[in-house]
């Protein structure tokens, strides 16, 4: 049966840094510690799928890491052409926001390879760079959350960092308001390989 997580995120980040985070290549998921990791796991109100997901972690992230290759475009073009990405810049504020619902055949392999792909972000991020990535399956209630910072990405509990975890979703709302409408003559594709042109 298939499995769909919808992913968003809202991030500030001046546009020479987000087309060197294009051209990085892809670290793999295993280059942050399995605790780390472990955060994810254990973000769920279901406790039973927390402990299937702790005791699947570490063949989940071996598993992750065999799907990545090449660099951040590379994925980020991938999904435009075959998945339901939305992705908008703002060159003036810095505000980029990312919206994709996609397929995962695999559901912690899957929602690992989001995060992985996405807070590679933060490595090239500089002072006053940050945002909120939040990534939602369908096959349980809740959403995991991820506040990045320069050369920071950091799972958010939601009992113990509630009030980190709404502030930074104030600020993604701003983020979101500081964007621009999607023009016609632009897609997801486009600005990247604008981006990339650049």
């Amino acid at each position: 049966m298939a499995r769909y997580i919808t992913v968003t995120a809202a991030v500030t980040i001046a546009e020479p840094r987000l087309r060197a985070y294009l051209r990085a290549p892809l670290a793999p998921a295993s280059a942050w510690p399995e605790s780390d990791w472990a955060a994810l796991c254990t973000s769920w109100s279901d406790r039973a799928l927390c402990g299937r997901y702790l005791a699947e972690l570490p063949a989940a992230v071996a598993e992750c890491d065999s799907w990545l290759d090449g660099d951040h475009a590379d994925h980020l073009l991938d999904l435009a052409g075959h998945d339901d990405l939305g992705l908008r810049h703002d060159a003036a504020t810095g505000a980029l926001t990312l919206d994709l619902d996609t397929r995962v055949d695999f559901e912690l392999p899957g929602m690992i390879w989001a995060f992985t792909v996405l807070r590679g972000l933060a490595e090239v991020m500089a002072e006053g760079d940050g945002g909120l990535l939040e990534l939602t399956p369908d096959w349980t209630g809740g959403t995991s959350s991820m506040l990045l910072s320069p050369r920071r990405s950091t799972f958010l509990d939601p009992a113990r960092d509630a009030a980190a975890l709404a502030l930074a979703r104030d600020t993604a709302f701003d983020v979101r308001c500081a964007v621009p409408e999607r023009g016609e003559d632009e897609s997801a594709a486009g600005l990247l390989e604008r981006l990339l042109g650049a």
